[in-house]
């Protein structure tokens, strides 16, 4: 039995020698050494070459100006419009900093700063040797000023290998375009030193309630101490800690000469005079739902990480017009007794509004929600999807029928009748339907009949009214293909700037473009970096078709409409109201709606509970939508050019259809071409075995006229 494990072991131990044997003969023959050099020294180039590309690609040449501006939003009209909000303080030029500040630091932190070019190799190899033993960098020491400023400008503040490379080599870069001192200047106005205070200049105001240019030695060694910790060695949070910092900092200048040894002792026998003078700037984020929204669009459509295009000195050019933004705040708060929530039981009734540029699409303004402003928050204009209830009828119902060939007069049922294999049988929101029986589509569509519209949807076809959402760029799901789609049931919903951004169409002659808030953006040194000014157009619908939409739509405002008296105290306005209900069959609502435009802009306007379960929004606010939105109606055509309709009321009209720069034949082509896609989609097959057999009919042909010879 021993006998057999040792002769097992012995195997075992020949066979390990045998291999070792044989790798040591093949890593001779093979040269195994000038491999392993070769293969280290080209993934060094490659690791080098990818760095270097890295920092090159970096924009450093911007760095200053980024450090020394905001981000600035400017409105339609190229008006300073506000800053975002940065984490930066008041920048200061190196001659407003005192002496005593600049050496401290400089000794501190980087005494061979005005020899190295960028990174300090004795430092390095302090770390390396730091790596190697503790395995990781945490101790710090290998970072020069430069560095550093290279770390807070670009990078984040990982202790990783990968970092501090990337970080060496943007260093480089750094100290190829700046001078030193430039560099110490952007570095002293970048550094945070706690307690939210970004750069020098706030930190000496936070701490001593004395501008930089008036540091002394002591105040000089706090604020350089902070810098190695800025929440463990601010005086404010610890004030011990700050000492012992300070007394660290005091000897090693007097070791370095810097200070006599009676100056360090007498700076370490003080306390800290602390004083908080720092006024925290007031400005910034102006139109709070608006920038916020920006921001979401340029993080989406450009390549600009947040965090640079909050603190990079980026210039914003947008389509807000602050006359429209303040329109909206106003009309909210002088409204806001409407609402009759914020009781100790009562939830807080949502809202929110968007206007749109009826001819460009460009955003004008926003207002996002109620209560208390969250920085960054739900934006309900932009990010909110509703149902949308009778405000979708125009779209894919009644713009489809004229489309079809019926006219503003045209007689439509008015009946509660059974539709489709469901039978599903639709009333009237108030319960009321005509005596006999039949309405004028302009009267159907002005008074919001339920009846009508399913009527039509059921005649036209549901394809028909989901391709064009589709074109107003609404998807429909699948599972909402069915006939309540007539009053707007739909699961995925929509937003208020969808919205208003599709009733623009109407007043823009049938044309609509994709609504945007940016029309460009600039870096720090002034370059192009993304442009938007031309957005997509879509052609919805014709000319002439949409003057006739408006004519009917002008009625929902006037005398025959849902939202008479919704309207504004001057001027017209053509919309749709709309609502919805809890669940079907319900008579608590969930959603109201009202949209409206002119052909200066259209809005979009919606008020509902979060939680449709938390209240009654019918009890919370009884008063309903209609004030709210004649308020916000007032003022922003009070604040527009007050462009007049070319079309007036269908129902003051004894014509079928307005003529508008004789369009009529762009009415037949459009039909011509729907006609022919529905050709070419049923028959296409069909066509192309036709033209299988006419080939192939030829091709025998053609093959034996060539025989024949």
């Amino acid at each position: 039995m021993n006998f057999k494990k040792k002769s097992t072991q012995e195997t075992s131990d020949s066979r390990k020698h045998r291999y070792w044997q044989g790798f040591k003969n093949l890593w001779r023959y093979y040269r195994g050494w000038k491999w392993l050099i070769f293969i280290g020294l080209s993934l060094s180039l490659f690791l080098s070459s990818y760095l270097v590309l890295l920092a090159k690609m970096t924009n450093v040449d911007t760095l200053q100006n980024a450090l020394q501006n905001q981000t600035t939003i400017y409105d339609r009209y190229d008006q300073t419009a506000g800053t975002l909000l940065a984490q930066k303080g008041n920048y200061v030029p190196l001659d407003q900093i005192s002496q005593e500040m600049q050496d401290t630091v400089i000794y501190t932190e980087d005494k061979r700063f005005y020899e190295h070019n960028g990174f300090d190799t004795m430092g390095i190899g302090r770390a390396i040797v730091r790596l190697l033993i503790n395995r990781d960098t945490s101790g710090g020491g290998g970072s020069t000023l430069t560095q550093q400023l290279a770390k807070n400008a670009f990078l984040s503040a990982d202790q990783t290998l990968q970092r501090k490379l990337k970080e060496l080599f943007l260093a480089l870069e750094i100290e190829k375009v700046y001078d030193k001192d430039q560099i110490l200047e952007m570095y002293l106005n970048n550094a945070y030193f706690g307690n939210g205070v970004w750069g020098i200049e706030d930190a000496s105001l936070k701490y001593f309630g004395v501008y930089a240019n008036q540091l002394d030695w002591n105040q000089s060694m706090i604020l350089t101490g902070m810098l190695k910790g800025p929440s463990i060695f601010n005086p404010i949070d610890d004030y011990d800690a700050a000492i012992d910092r300070r007394n660290v900092i005091a000897d090693l200048l007097t070791k370095e000469g810097v200070i006599s040894f009676n100056t360090a002792e007498e700076i370490k026998n003080n306390g800290i005079a602390l004083y908080d003078a720092y006024i925290p700037a007031n400005s910034g984020h102006e139109y709070p739902h608006y920038f916020d929204a920006v921001i979401n669009e340029a993080t989406k459509v450009t390549d600009i990480p947040e965090d640079d295009l909050m603190s990079k000195g980026y210039t914003v050019y947008t389509n807000l017009d602050q006359g429209a933004q303040n329109s909206l705040d106003s009309s909210y708060a002088e409204n806001d007794y409407l609402f009759n929530d914020g009781g100790e039981d009562l939830p807080i009734v949502q809202s929110a509004s968007a206007v749109v540029d009826s001819e460009s699409g460009g955003i004008m303004a926003v207002y996002g929600g109620r209560g208390e402003y969250i920085y960054r928050g739900f934006n309900r204009a932009t990010d909110m999807y509703r149902a949308p209830g009778s405000i979708i009828k125009p779209l894919a119902v009644y713009l489809p029928a004229l489309e079809e060939g019926l006219h503003m007069h045209s007689m439509v049922p008015d009946v509660v009748k059974a539709y489709g294999p469901d039978d599903y049988m639709p009333e009237n929101y108030n319960h009321y339907t005509e005596p006999s029986g039949e309405v004028p589509l302009y009267y159907a569509l002005a008074q919001s009949k339920n009846t009508s519209a399913v009527y039509l949807l059921d005649q036209l076809g549901i394809d028909v009214a989901v391709e064009k959402l589709r074109q107003f760029g609404i998807k429909v799901p699948k599972q909402d293909m069915q006939l309540t789609l007539a009053l707007g049931a739909f699961s995925t919903g929509v937003s208020p700037v969808q919205m208003a951004s599709s009733y623009a169409a109407f007043a823009n002659e049938g044309i609509r473009q994709d609504s945007y808030f940016i029309r460009r953006i600039e870096d720090a040194s002034g370059k192009v970096v993304y442009e938007n000014e031309r957005p997509a157009r879509h052609l919805i619908m014709t000319k002439n078709i949409a003057a006739d939409m408006t004519s009917m739509m002008l009625d929902t405002y006037g005398g025959y409409g849902t939202g008479y008296g919704a309207g504004p105290d001057n001027g017209l306005i053509a919309g749709k109201t709309g609502s919805t209900e809890v669940f079907d069959g319900s008579s608590q609502t969930r959603d109201r709606w009202m949209v409206g435009y002119t052909p200066d802009f259209a809005i979009a306007t919606w008020v509902g509970l979060d939680d449709v379960e938390s209240g009654n929004l019918d009890e919370i606010m009884p008063e309903g939508l209609g004030q709210l939105f004649k308020s916000q109606t007032t003022y922003l055509i009070a604040n527009s050019p007050q462009t007049p309709f070319e079309v007036t009321y269908a129902s003051q009209m004894e014509e079928d259809s307005n003529s508008v720069a004789s369009t009529a034949w762009l009415d037949q082509m459009g039909k011509f071409v729907r006609k022919l896609g529905e050709d070419i989609n049923q028959n296409s097959h069909q066509w192309f075995q036709d033209a299988k057999e006419i080939a192939g009919d030829w091709g025998r042909k053609l093959s034996d006229f060539l025989q024949s010879f």
